[in-house]
């Protein structure tokens, strides 16, 4: 976990955004972001590594403005999230744990990775064309969070998904 959380602090603070597709940007070659609908800047995302070739990296970032500085007390612990894609809620909630939080005055925002192994959920998220994300627990989360919901336009994901860093393949 500690690679995975050097690894997206040092790509949060790369600058280099490129344009993808319509819903999606490509930043530093190696981090795929939508936007939020409800805030645009909540983001939900995928991130290559090439430590890590054999699966994908979700990301989510998430702000709040009722935090208070608490958030980052759940730096590596995990939160967890519903997702509805296209409007089949998933059953099984996804387990992301909270890599970094920081100020970004007045709110904080928190950083949230979750490796995922199954290729069938990645597929099925490139052929969507929207996703929901809830946070559903720890309860101690939630009360810190002004917004618990947001959706993502996930439209153009399979083709946006291709421009990631490809340097696993190599």
């Amino acid at each position: 976990m500690k690679k995975i959380f050097l690894l997206l602090v040092l790509l949060l603070s790369s600058i280099n955004t490129s344009f993808a597709e319509d819903n999606w940007n490509l930043i530093g070659d190696s981090r795929l972001i939508t936007r939020g609908e409800i805030v645009w800047g909540h983001q939900f995302g995928f991130m290559k590594d090439s430590s890590l070739c054999d699966y994908d990296i979700l990301l989510i970032s998430w702000s709040s403005d009722i935090s208070k500085g608490k958030l980052k007390e759940f730096e590596g612990k995990d939160a967890y999230l519903q997702l509805n894609i296209d409007g089949e809620i998933l059953e099984e909630e996804l387990e992301f744990t909270l890599m970094f939080a920081g100020a970004f005055d007045p709110m904080e925002v928190g950083y949230f990775g979750a490796i995922v192994k199954s290729e069938s959920f990645i597929e099925k998220l490139k052929q969507s064309s929207r996703i929901e994300l809830t946070f559903t627990k720890p309860k101690s989360l939630l009360r810190i969070l002004d917004f618990k919901t947001d959706s993502f336009k996930t439209e153009g994901l399979n083709e946006s998904y291709s421009l990631l860093d490809n340097s696993c393949l190599i």
